[in-house]
């Protein structure tokens, strides 16, 4: 279906206002104070709330939200074009991305970290900063520390985030040079625990305690770790727990969100 795009303009003939149909490649620059639009999956559940990512009062500037209903690929797509497409409908992401960049906004996040897989498409196919996921400051975060410390990445899942010869990583610019080490939730003992969140009665301090103690055992594997960060946009409510059991520094999407902003605003 196409899209209608129209602007209201003074008709100085008429000596009145009329709404006016863009011709098609036509540009026109909106307005309305959102400096930053985020593509956020099209589906709800309970844990959604005050401190998720794609809740509005998380922060305190506003946010322009675009729902995509189709974001995933086809089970039935060959394996070189999943591969290519990073697990996701990519004209549908493009189409949410140039959208936003008519609507306004300086800049463009995602609502699920592992759109890190198609980072440089979606970045390509407009003429504003995409930020997909918090994975992109990984190796920042990595230059920040001592030499031989890692940033303990949690995922979701170790196996959504490595597949395709990590191809998240890359996209994201994390490469030998960048030690990381990484943990999916999907993967642990507390996997019943993180999905519990898709649950109306879901307890929120067993979803953080469990978050808790995937980074605790991470740490206990590699003492080594000195920053976290959090790829999956489910964990940021938990990041001030994480951050106080463990000591240390932890970023999440929340955080890259905030920082995209400042970045852009006036």
């Amino acid at each position: 279906m196409k899209k209608h795009r129209r602007r209201l303009e003074w008709d100085k003939e008429k000596n009145q206002p009329v709404v006016r149909e863009l011709a098609e490649g036509e540009k026109w620059k909106f307005d309305f104070g959102e400096s930053v639009g985020m593509i956020v999956i099209g589906l709800w559940y309970p844990n959604i709330s005050h401190g998720h990512p794609t809740y509005g009062t998380t922060y305190d500037f506003p946010i322009r939200f675009k729902f995509i209903e189709s974001a995933f690929a086809r089970d039935d797509l060959p394996e070189e074009e999943a591969r290519e497409w990073g697990g996701w409908d990519v004209p549908e992401w493009i189409r949410c991305a140039k959208e936003l960049e008519e609507e306004g906004v300086q800049a463009i996040v995602c609502g699920c970290g592992l759109t890190g897989t198609i980072q440089r498409t979606l970045a390509d196919s407009v003429s504003i900063p995409v930020f997909t996921s918090s994975v992109l400051f990984v190796p920042l975060i990595s230059r920040g520390l001592k030499r031989g410390q890692k940033v303990g990445i949690i995922t979701v899942s170790t196996e959504l985030f490595t597949r395709w010869g990590n191809k998240l990583l890359r996209e994201c610019g994390v490469d030998e040079s960048t030690l990381v080490v990484i943990a999916g939730m999907a993967e642990s003992q507390y996997a019943g625990a993180f999905w519990s969140q898709l649950e109306p009665s879901f307890d929120e301090k067993e979803l953080e305690q469990a978050l808790v103690n995937v980074a605790e055992e991470m740490i206990a594997v590699n003492p080594d770790v000195g920053s976290i960060v959090l790829e999956c946009t489910e964990m940021p409510p938990y990041s001030a727990a994480v951050r106080q059991a463990t000591g240390l520094p932890v970023f999440d999407t929340v955080d890259m969100v905030k920082c995209v902003h400042n970045m852009v605003t006036p």
